[in-house]
């Protein structure tokens, strides 16, 4: 016979034995599987469920009470998120299971963590992949009053080596870029573009024409990493080279078939990878070298002709200048003259015909 209370009551499935929680609560309808097989402690469960459906009914949900799946989903649909967010909360809630809000704490963080992480992680790809996105959740749902805010140890990143290209190599890898059996030069205004503006990966290839102004020589990159608009002011040798760019509509950098790159095609970064690794071949640079350090380049670059962290910051769109840190001593001096050169356009036809001969 079925146990009754509080409208639900316990059942014993004839398929399978499992004791299961079914009935309606304030008219909610109930039915889930009780999370013990004996019959006195799943009828407890449902005891315990009826009263809180019927808390939250006349004083609305407790605090904590709510499912991480519910905070995902409304930090998602308040406003885009890029693919790999998406990607990195799916994969946390598939480790984290039916938990509450009440249950986030570091204990999950790490068990999240030894779940969907490469063993040996470091401090960097534990933040990026669980506590960033983690955090950003919860600090949502805190605010939506439907959580206490939570605090979670942040690890500390070990220093590394941050890579840089010189004025020399970055003319030989732009003249490597040059198309090769592609209809259209991707990767060589990806480059170009990055090492003239400083500009993140996702802001270089979602760049419309409609925010380029070539007579004004500057750009404007809305979808940032901060969610601000940024000013990026291009030198002439960038200029002269997206105005020899033979379209001035829609996106600025296109596929090899001269379609704008899908939000799925750039998922995990992986942009144009054959011909980035190709190109990096022919001119003989690190291999090492991703396309992210292209934006390291520019950095170190600035810096080297400008000194002036402040302004660092506000043209590459850091958060504080703590970040940028890194590079005021990362280029030699020596080089000004050669900075000056590329970014004007100096040197790189030569650089083109030494390669190809």
């Amino acid at each position: 016979m079925p146990r009754k209370g509080q409208g639900l009551r316990v059942e014993r499935r004839p398929d399978t034995g499992a004791l299961t929680i079914v009935g309606t609560v304030a008219g909610q309808r109930i039915r889930k599987r009780a999370e013990s097989n004996n019959p006195r402690l799943a009828q407890e469960e449902a005891t315990q469920l009826a009263a809180e459906i019927l808390r939250a009914e006349w004083h609305g949900p407790r605090r904590g009470a709510r499912p991480l799946a519910e905070a995902v989903t409304l930090y998602l649909e308040a406003a885009p998120r890029s693919p790999g967010t998406h990607r990195r909360l799916a994969l946390i809630l598939a480790a984290a299971g039916n938990v509450k809000l009440a249950q986030v704490n570091q204990s999950l963080v790490n068990r999240v963590a030894r779940d969907i992480l490469i063993p040996g992680f470091a401090a960097d790809t534990l933040r990026r992949g669980v506590i960033v996105p983690l955090r950003a959740v919860m600090s949502l749902a805190h605010k939506q009053g439907w959580c206490d805010p939570v605090h979670f140890v942040i690890p500390k990143s070990e220093a590394g080596r941050t890579l840089y290209l010189l004025p020399e190599a970055a003319n030989r890898l732009v003249a490597a870029c040059e198309p090769i059996g592609w209809r259209q030069p991707s990767l060589k205004t990806l480059v170009e573009l990055v090492l003239g503006t400083g500009a993140r990966m996702s802001e270089a290839l979602e760049l419309d024409w409609a925010d380029v102004d070539l007579q004004g020589a500057r750009a404007i990159l809305w979808k940032t990493k901060g969610g601000k608009p940024r000013h990026a002011y291009l030198p002439p040798g960038l200029v002269a080279a997206l105005a020899n760019l033979p379209w001035r509509d829609g996106r600025v950098v296109r596929r090899p078939d001269g379609k704008p790159y899908a939000d799925r095609e750039r998922l995990g970064g992986g942009q144009m990878k054959h011909a980035w690794r190709l190109a990096k071949e022919r001119a003989g640079i690190d291999p090492d070298l991703t396309q992210h350090d292209l934006r390291h380049t520019w950095a170190s670059w600035h810096y080297a002709l400008y000194r002036d962290p402040l302004r660092l910051k506000l043209e590459g769109g850091w958060a504080s200048l703590d970040q940028v840190e890194r590079y005021v001593h990362l280029m030699p001096q020596g080089h000004e003259e050669a900075i000056r050169a590329f970014w004007h356009g100096i040197g790189t036809a030569a650089e083109g015909s030494r390669l190809s001969a």
